[in-house]
């Protein structure tokens, strides 16, 4: 609102005169008194003394200082605008969920910021219900998650299958399988055919269902067998919790992205663990990038969109060898 008054009160105090300033600013000496004196009024206080000759009060000196920090952030203000016109600066807010944030962010990251350096790039963590709001609460930009059927129904939203993932597997140590009688002639067959759920129902494990869609999916198995799973620790952080399936303290399920990220980067977190296919039970682990079908798509949004599909295509067909 009083930009311009700003204006008028550093030329004075630059000029140390109202006849100068009022020709440099090609305004009448009149109305520059008076828009000074307005000013004088907003604050309460006498900014110039007029004798023996024009010069800044305490007050003037201090407004003076303030302007000049004013228009050094106003400049920097309007070289960021420049650069957002000109996408060349912008931010893009992305929710992936726990397990797959670790996996495939890092990648994501690097390959965005050698393109956009000056584009912020920030994650959210959480699961994939959780973030459908936060992205209808306009909180992420992003949701790299769970494909799920009812995000693909709505019409506000579009989804977009970057990885399928349907293979589920079961990670436990011998000492846990012997210890709850799983057969050891048994095992051989096990590991390369797959397991059966009714083989393992009695095992305890990780399990935290209807906290986790995967774990949910599994619940609903036990349920078709008529059976309790014993459960000894409720959680899906299975990555972190990897220690206890390893000490032989409970067994755990993992889908195939996950199990090969491990294998990949945290080797030594599956020592002494065995990994089973889980015969019969086809999970829905597919991987999707949701957004807006409608919002406007600047070109960072646009490339950070090629670069998360290029990543998934190229880890696909790195698993597909």
């Amino acid at each position: 609102m009083y930009t311009h008054y700003f204006r008028y009160f550093e030329e004075i105090a630059r000029e140390r005169s109202f006849t100068k300033a009022a020709k440099n600013l090609h305004i009448s000496q009149q109305s520059l008194s008076e828009y000074i004196k307005r000013l004088e009024e907003r604050y309460g206080i006498q900014l110039f003394r007029r004798k023996p000759k024009l010069h800044l009060t305490h007050a003037g000196e201090l407004l003076l200082e303030y302007i000049s920090r004013s228009l050094y952030h106003e400049e920097r203000l309007l070289a960021e605008f420049s650069h957002i016109r000109s996408q060349q600066k912008g931010r893009i807010r992305v929710g992936v969920t726990p397990t797959r944030a670790p996996i495939f962010f890092p990648l994501i990251y690097s390959r965005f910021n050698e393109l956009h350096p000056l584009v912020e790039l920030s994650l959210r963590e959480d699961h994939t219900t959780n973030l459908i709001k936060d992205l209808m609460d306009g909180k992420i930009d992003f949701i790299i998650g769970l494909d799920d059927t009812s995000t693909s129904q709505n019409r506000i939203l579009t989804s977009t299958t970057l990885l399928q993932d349907r293979k589920l597997y079961f990670l436990a140590s011998r000492k846990l399988l012997f210890q709850y009688e799983f057969p050891e002639q048994r095992m051989e067959a096990a590991l390369a055919e797959g397991v059966r759920l009714d083989e393992i129902q009695n095992i305890p494990i990780i399990l935290n269902p209807g906290k986790s869609q995967i774990h949910s999916q599994i619940m609903q198995e036990y349920i078709k067998l008529r059976a309790k799973p014993n459960i000894a620790v409720e959680s899906s952080n299975v990555l972190s919790l990897l220690p206890l399936c390893s000490a032989g303290n409970a067994g755990m399920f993992m889908s195939q992205t996950i199990l090969r990220h491990t294998a990949a980067h945290y080797s030594g977190a599956l020592n002494n663990v065995l990994a089973f296919p889980v015969q019969n039970i086809l999970i829905n682990c597919d991987i999707a990038l949701i957004h807006f079908c409608d919002k406007p798509i600047s070109v960072h949004f646009n490339d950070f969109i090629e670069i998360t599909k290029n990543i998934f295509a190229e880890y696909h067909s790195l698993i597909s060898r």
